[in-house]
C-alpha cells in the first residue's frame, strides 16, 4: 500500500508540474470565468481578500484536473482515508448518501462499490452524457480487476420518471449518491420554484432542489452527508457526518427544510477550510436568492465621483469592452470611450460635464459611479 501511495502522489506531482506551466490568462474565455468565480467568492465569503480569489482560481482548476486524474487511476479508491462512522463499517441496508463537489468526490462511489453497496448515482443529464462513460468505463475496470458484483446504475434528474425509479430502488435495498450543491444544468428556471427551497450558506442565501429530502421522507431511508477532501499530504479523504433520519408522520415539507439546511451547515465547515477544492464556485451563481435592491427616495449627490470597482470588474473582451456587475452578476457591453472614462475618471475635471447629465445620472442610479 505505501508503495501505491508514493506512484500515486508522484503521478499528482507531474500533474501539477505540467498544469504550473500553463499561462491560463491566455486561455480563451479565461476573464469572465474568473471573473464570475471571484464575485461568487466574494457574495459567499467575503471575508477571503480579493488579492487571494486568482491563487483558489487556480486550486479549483488544479483539483478538477486530479478529480479527473482518479476517475482513471483504479488505486485511488484503494487509498482513500475512510472516516466517520457510515464509512468506517459499511452496513447493508439502504442510505441516501448526500455529498458535494468538493476534492475528488466521485470517488464515493467508487468506495462503496469496493464495500458490495449497490449503488444509483442521480446525475444531470448534461453532465451523464461528458462524464457518464468514464464513470462507466471505470466501474467496469474495477469489476473485473476486483471480481465485483455490487450493482450499478446512473439516473438522469431530468428523466421525468426520475424520482419514482429512485423509490424504486430505494425499496429494493439499492444505495443513492446524489450531490446536493446542483451542477449548471440543476440550476432554478422560472416555472420550477415548487423543486426548490431556500437555505442559508455563508454571507447568502441559496436555492437547492428539495428532491432528496423528499425522497428520504417517503421511503424512511436516512441520509448519510459525506464530504470529499484532499489533506495537506495530498491524501484523499472521506468523511461521513452525522446520519439525517426522516421520522414518520412528520410534516414532509418542514423535514425537507430542516434536512436541507443541515446539508448545507455540515458542507459548510468543510468548505471554510477547503475553499480551492470546490467545483461549485463556477456555477453558483445559478444559485443564488436574489438580493432585492434597496428603495432609492433620492438619487445621492457625488461630489467627487470614482468607478465603483467593489461592486463593478471591467472586462476586456474580444468583441467589446464588457462591465459585469459582482452583485447581480449582469454584463453590460460598454463604448470604448466609456472604459477609458472609468479607467481615468479622476484624470477628470468634470465628469458630468464630459458625458452629459442623462448617461451620469444613469451611471450614478446603476451604482457604477459613486
Amino acid at each position: 500500500m505505501a508503495a501505491a501511495l508514493t506512484l500515486y502522489k508522484e503521478e499528482l506531482a507531474r500533474c501539477k508540474a505540467h498544469f504550473d506551466q500553463i499561462d491560463l490568462r491566455q486561455e480563451r474565455g479565461y476573464l469572465m470565468k474568473f471573473t464570475t468565480f471571484s464575485a461568487n467568492v466574494e457574495n459567499i465569503m467575503p471575508f477571503i481578500p480579493r488579492s487571494e480569489h486568482e491563487g483558489l482560481f487556480r486550486q479549483i482548476l488544479l483539483q478538477q484536473l486530479f478529480t479527473t486524474f482518479d476517475l482513471t487511476c483504479l488505486s485511488a479508491g484503494d487509498l482513500v482515508d475512510r472516516k466517520g462512522d457510515e464509512l468506517t463499517s459499511i452496513g447493508a441496508g439502504p442510505r441516501i448518501y448526500c455529498t458535494y463537489h468538493l476534492g475528488s468526490y466521485r470517488l464515493l462511489t467508487s468506495v462503496l462499490l469496493r464495500h458490495g453497496v449497490d449503488c444509483v448515482v442521480l446525475m444531470g443529464n448534461n453532465a451523464n452524457r461528458s462524464q457518464g462513460d468514464g464513470i462507466c468505463d471505470h466501474v467496469e475496470s474495477l469489476r473485473k480487476e476486483r471480481g465485483m458484483a455490487s450493482g450499478f446504475r446512473i439516473v438522469e434528474t431530468g428523466h421525468p420518471s426520475a424520482a419514482l425509479t429512485v423509490l424504486r430502488e430505494l425499496k429494493a435495498g439499492k444505495s443513492i449518491i446524489v450531490y446536493v450543491d446542483g451542477s449548471p444544468e440543476t440550476a432554478p428556471e422560472p416555472g420550477d420554484e415548487s423543486q426548490f427551497l431556500t437555505v442559508n450558506m455563508g454571507e447568502r442565501q441559496v436555492m437547492t432542489r428539495k428532491g432528496v429530502a423528499y425522497l428520504s421522507h417517503a421511503s424512511g431511508v436516512p441520509i448519510i452527508p459525506v464530504v470529499s477532501y484532499r489533506d495537506e499530504n495530498m491524501t484523499n479523504v472521506l468523511q461521513s457526518l452525522d446520519p439525517i433520519y426522516p421520522v414518520k408522520h412528520s410534516d414532509r415539507e418542514q423535514y425537507c427544510q430542516t434536512a436541507m439546511q443541515q446539508l448545507y451547515d455540515a458542507f459548510w465547515l468543510y468548505l471554510s477550510r477547503y475553499p480551492g477544492q470546490w467545483e461549485g464556485w463556477n456555477y453558483i451563481h445559478s444559485f443564488l436568492k436574489p438580493i432585492n435592491a434597496a428603495n432609492r427616495t433620492a438619487r445621492p449627490v457625488i461630489m467627487h465621483p470614482v468607478f465603483n470597482a467593489e461592486r463593478y470588474s471591467l472586462c476586456e473582451l474580444e468583441q467589446a469592452p464588457i462591465l459585469f456587475d459582482r452583485r447581480s452578476y449582469q454584463t453590460y457591453e460598454i463604448t470604448d470611450d466609456l472604459r477609458d472614462l472609468l479607467l481615468n475618471i479622476d484624470t477628470v475635471e468634470s465628469v458630468k460635464g464630459l458625458i452629459g447629465d442623462e448617461m451620469y445620472d444613469e451611471l450614478v442610479d446603476m451604482e457604477i459611479l459613486c
